[in-house]
């Protein structure tokens, strides 16, 4: 099966800079995903300064299914997340569900 990436929510957090929880589904041969590689463009820098997941948390595992819980700052909404799965598009954030208020953000 390809692999497969789905932003299942995308949520704010109150922190000192701009931060979301992002839910993230894969499918498909997941031992190929990494979730390290997941980035967002910042136009006009080198993707070295790109924004990169934080505190990174695998929820659930089985069958050809990951689900992933991340922080990202800086969050830029016109822009897709880069996964290597593929470009996936942002959505407009949504209150966070009560299987992910448990995970707290921590300054890095």
């Amino acid at each position: 099966m390809t692999l497969q990436a789905t932003i299942v929510g995308i949520h704010p957090i109150e922190a000192d800079e701009p931060v979301h929880l992002i839910e993230l589904l894969v499918r498909g041969e997941v031992e190929d995903f990494d979730i390290g590689d997941v980035t967002q463009e910042a136009v006009g820098q080198k993707r070295s300064n790109w924004q990169a997941v934080y505190d990174e948390r695998l929820l659930e595992q089985s069958n050809g299914i990951a689900r992933y819980a991340f922080f990202f700052h800086y969050l830029d909404f016109s822009l897709p997340l880069l996964t290597p799965a593929g470009p996936l598009p942002v959505a407009v954030p949504t209150s966070l569900p009560v299987h992910l208020q448990d995970i707290e953000c921590e300054s890095p």
